[in-house]
């Protein structure tokens, strides 16, 4: 009896401890412990498609470099001037000094159609020699391309892809519905196939939302994950905060939240840390705003599903000044391994890359030997 009264007592003593030292830790301790089981099972990636991209880039330099490039000008169009686009003007920045060509980088304010379509009109009157375009809505952009398709300005679509234009528009990009894919393929895996979600985007027309929203979609095909809301927040970041809220509000269960657009992973992930919840209610965010990695860092967004913006900056003037210095049948002739049919178009893919806690530090570091800082 003696020896049971002890055992027992030694275990009460152990629990007591336990809970004792279970309630020392901060919220951010326990969004990480909770974050980190989950996102252990995932597979992180961040290889991209940058050794293929680089094998590429060597060619056409190659090539340019053997006709001169002397007097090129090409611009980089964005459609919104997030954080996000640092990487892609940095790779653009990158590249016009290794061609020695002049690169412009144009980014319309608070993501207006109206801004970026003058834009567009601005650089075929001063006849650049091309452009790259983040489109903020594909079909309104047709007319100004092709008007510059026609004065022979080169266009590659990067970000989002383009149709309908006259000439068909190479796309520089993520193949959307796969990013989509992943994204959703991660979601099931952290909520271990069941339970409710929503979704937080920029835009419903954008090709680069439809069809990450479609690929997420197609991922959770058949399993018990559910998707409840898809809220649009037309490309303003508070409209994206006040949707997160909002959506955790009326979804007490909702146990995954989906962001689309850049800005939406810091809305997410500051509503659901404002709401005691991180850790709870898992993020899956597409790109890599600054307040998204310090959210992976701290476990409140659990996977961020990425695109390779430094290759739509650098590669894009690579492309461009290909087209001006050895004209289009050679420029496509160089491509012609590289590129696959994707969501409908011509496709020359900058990879898809997972990153979790468990290997964001590797990121940061590769983005550092290109010159780029978070």
């Amino acid at each position: 009896m003696t020896v049971s009264r002890v055992l027992i007592t030694t275990t009460a003593l152990a629990a007591a401890t336990a809970l004792t030292l279970s309630g020392c830790t901060s919220a951010t301790d326990d969004a990480k412990q909770q974050s980190g089981q989950a996102a252990a099972k995932l597979a992180g990636s961040t290889e991209f498609n940058d050794a293929k991209l680089g094998e590429l880039a060597g060619k056409i330099k190659q090539a340019v470099q053997a006709k001169g490039a002397g007097g090129v000008r090409v611009a980089m169009v964005i459609n919104s001037p997030s954080a996000y686009w640092t990487e892609g003007r940095t790779g653009m920045e990158n590249a016009a000094k290794e061609l020695g060509v002049q690169a412009n980088f144009q980014a319309p304010a608070g993501g207006d159609l109206s801004a970026q379509l003058s834009i567009l009109d601005t650089l075929r009157s001063d006849k650049v020699d091309g452009y790259t375009v983040s489109a903020v809505d594909p079909k309104a952009v047709v007319g100004p391309v092709g008007a510059a398709q026609k004065a022979g300005i080169g266009v590659v679509a990067i970000d989002s892809p383009l149709s309908g234009t006259p000439d068909p528009v190479t796309y520089l990009g993520t193949p959307n519905t796969d990013a989509g894919q992943k994204a959703g393929e991660s979601m099931k895996t952290l909520l271990g196939g069941s339970g409710k979600v929503a979704i937080l985007t920029g835009s419903l027309t954008a090709a680069n939302a439809t069809q990450r929203i479609a690929g997420f979609k197609k991922a959770i095909e058949g399993s018990g994950i559910q998707v409840v809301d898809t809220l649009n927040d037309d490309s303003d970041p508070s409209k994206a905060l006040s949707n997160a809220q909002t959506v955790l509000q009326a979804n007490p269960d909702l146990a995954g939240i989906y962001t689309v657009w850049s800005y939406d992973g810091p809305a997410a992930g500051q509503a659901v840390k404002a709401a005691g919840k991180a850790g709870a209610v898992k993020v899956v965010a597409d790109d890599a705003e600054p307040k998204t990695v310090e959210f992976v860092r701290d476990g409140v967004v659990q996977a961020m599903v990425l695109q390779r913006p430094y290759q739509q900056g650098y590669l894009g003037v690579y492309l461009l000044t290909a087209l001006k210095v050895l004209g289009k049948d050679a420029t496509d002739q160089l491509l012609r391994p590289y590129l696959a049919e994707k969501d409908g178009v011509s496709t020359l893919s900058s990879g898809i890359g997972l990153v979790t806690g468990d290997n964001l530090q590797t990121y940061l570091d590769d983005l550092k030997k290109l010159g780029v800082t978070q």
